[in-house]
């Protein structure tokens, strides 16, 4: 009896390994905004210097280079002074579809540094503290005169 207890032991222990790693060890789910909530947040808050007007899908969607069909719903605003402040709340049809929303996010984010440098170089610190972000389904781009404040919004909605 004992040699069989010797032998359970060890197989039992492992199966309640596998077990708890498969529950997700009590992680809450990947976090997503909601286009319009999160972007009325930021507006709401002290983290932009500059005035910001909407852009709908379609030209937020050609801007960024990201396909149209693939968005499902977003919140997007942009300086109206040409400078670097903007929002970008985008949620797309899957994980893929975001992953490569993101990516298009960051490129905008170095091709503005590419723009401005030379003749608006206080903007492109603005850029270099930009917050670029995909969760689950869900794209963000957040580049705020205070990008500190900003995570702070960001951080209270989830």
């Amino acid at each position: 009896m004992k040699n069989l207890l010797t032998r359970l032991v060890p197989g039992v222990l492992a199966l309640c390994l596998c077990l708890s790693a498969c529950g997700g060890g009590g992680k809450t789910a990947a976090k997503s905004y909601d286009p319009a909530a999160t972007a009325q947040a930021l507006l709401d808050s002290t983290a932009f210097t500059d005035t910001l007007d909407t852009l709908d899908k379609d030209t937020a969607a050609a801007m960024y280079g990201i396909d149209a069909s693939t968005i499902t719903d977003s919140a997007v605003y942009t300086s109206l002074s040409m400078g670097a402040e903007e929002i970008a709340v985008l949620t797309l049809t899957d994980e893929a579809a975001a992953k490569t929303a993101k990516e298009a996010l960051d490129k905008r984010v170095s091709d503005q540094i590419e723009a401005l440098k030379s003749y608006m170089p206080a903007e492109v610190d603005k850029l270099n503290h930009a917050i670029v972000e995909q969760s689950g389904n869900t794209a963000l781009l957040v580049v705020a005169a205070d990008a500190d404040a900003a995570q702070k919004v960001l951080d209270g909605l989830n």
